[in-house]
């Protein structure tokens, strides 16, 4: 009986966590926000999440043995069932794109320049910003970002920092652009194809 009071805790724990991510993270899904909430900007995962732990420890936190028995009963198979779907999911709206380049700044300060490209199932899109700090309080500054189905053929050959504060990408014509930086990591200047 104890068992099933914490663990139906733990769930509420969860589903609140989960909520306020779930809430918090598009806020700073913004240029200059945290890079680790950018990342779980997912609200459908961390919806069905909640809502998840949120049904589970309801059930579980009942006076009756069937409503605890069934609720558990139920708890595995939506874990077995989740954790089955969310392959399907990950292939479906690729959450993680592929990162094509990953260049740490050259004076070794806690600088990143990064270049993504999701997946070609769904809407491809190039990504290109500056992570500015260490991990967990790094800040996101986005440099450039486009879809892949222009008249043209555009992408990103290759991607280097020129000095601390300069980076240089090289798009689909072998045409280099150099984007200044603010100390902060913010970019000065913007790219145009």
């Amino acid at each position: 009986m104890n068992v099933h009071r914490g663990v139906a805790r733990a769930l509420f724990a969860l589903a609140a966590v989960l909520t306020g991510v779930a809430v918090v993270a598009p806020l700073y899904d913004r240029p200059g926000g945290y890079a680790l909430l950018a990342e779980l900007d997912e609200p459908l995962l961390t919806g069905a999440g909640a809502a998840l732990a949120l049904t589970g420890a309801v059930l579980l936190s009942s006076r009756r043995p069937v409503l605890r028995t069934v609720a558990c009963h139920g708890l595995v198979w939506a874990v077995v069932l989740g954790a089955s779907c969310v392959p399907v999911y990950l292939v479906a709206v690729d959450p993680f794109p592929s990162a094509e380049f990953d260049v740490p700044a050259p004076d070794g300060a806690a600088r990143r320049l990064v270049v993504e490209r999701t997946s070609p199932l769904t809407d491809p899109v190039w990504e290109v910003y500056v992570d500015d700090g260490s991990f967990p309080t790094a800040r996101r500054w986005p440099v450039v970002r486009y879809d892949d189905m222009a008249p043209w053929p555009q992408g990103i050959r290759g991607a280097e920092w020129v000095s601390p504060d300069v980076i240089s990408l090289t798009d689909a014509d072998h045409m280099p652009h150099e984007i200044e930086l603010s100390p902060e990591g913010r970019p000065l200047d913007r790219m145009d194809w």
